[in-house]
């Protein structure tokens, strides 16, 4: 877990430590609960309208960087693999796991790779392998494991 006042960035500076990992994977969105800039084209919106919608990481990056959206309260980004079809996600119901740190961590879909969580407004987890947690320690010092996280 990271602490969002930690991050000059945000969702981007998290991208960015980890090798602009926003790329590497197309993403399914859920859970989200948006702020939109005055400035917003309403193409935009109307685009993060849903939950459970699939976008590419240039996509995700366009908006964020622009300025025309914030993860509020919640949201929760499933890396798939590149070239994922919406078919192929949308016979998923997504559940959105508490207990991160469960063996039994349950990935919105069975193709997420990793998850990217905006929690409470304040905090985002990052829910992967553990060698993939290992590169988030190197890359994100202030990044630690939720029960260190909530015992500060």
């Amino acid at each position: 877990m990271i602490s969002r006042n930690k991050l000059s960035n945000d969702l981007l500076e998290i991208f960015s430590a980890l090798g602009n990992l926003q790329y590497q994977f197309d993403w399914v969105i859920t859970d989200h609960d948006m702020w939109y800039d005055a400035n917003c084209p309403e193409e935009v919106k109307r685009r993060w309208q849903w939950t459970g919608l699939l976008m590419s990481g240039e996509e995700l990056t366009a908006h964020y960087s622009a300025g025309y959206v914030w993860f509020c309260t919640g949201a929760v980004l499933s890396a798939v693999p590149l070239g994922t079809k919406s078919e192929q996600v949308w016979d998923h119901i997504p559940a959105w796991e508490v207990n991160f740190e469960d063996p039994d961590y349950r990935f919105q879909t069975p193709l997420t790779k990793l998850e990217v969580i905006c929690y409470d407004g304040y905090a985002w987890v990052i829910i992967c392998s553990p060698e993939f947690s290992k590169l988030v320690q190197e890359r994100l010092p202030m990044a630690c494991r939720p029960k260190e996280f909530f015992n500060r």
